[in-house]
């Protein structure tokens, strides 16, 4: 069997396959848990690392609004690249 992906994603799991392989399931990033480790990053940099839009995560970050599964893989990413894992 494949690995699932973002093309595969939807049909493997409305097919009732399991897709928990797409998903980081070993680190826990929620953009709460973002906001509070922000005054210690530079989350610009981060993002930009991550290919994610700098004023998109600002945003997000000041409302409140959850991290797509591609942005948080993305932060996640970058984190474990320099050896930091957000974890709860």
């Amino acid at each position: 069997m494949n690995d699932t992906n973002k093309e595969n994603l939807q049909d493997r799991f409305e097919a009732g396959e399991s897709v928990l392989d797409y998903f980081e399931t070993d680190v826990v990033l929620t953009i709460r848990r973002l906001a509070d480790i922000a005054p210690i990053l530079n989350l610009s940099a981060v993002a930009r690392e991550a290919g994610i839009n700098v004023q998109t995560l600002q945003a997000k970050i000041r409302r409140g609004t959850a991290l797509t599964g591609e942005e948080t893989r993305g932060i996640v990413a970058v984190l474990k690249k320099h050896h930091l894992e957000p974890v709860v």
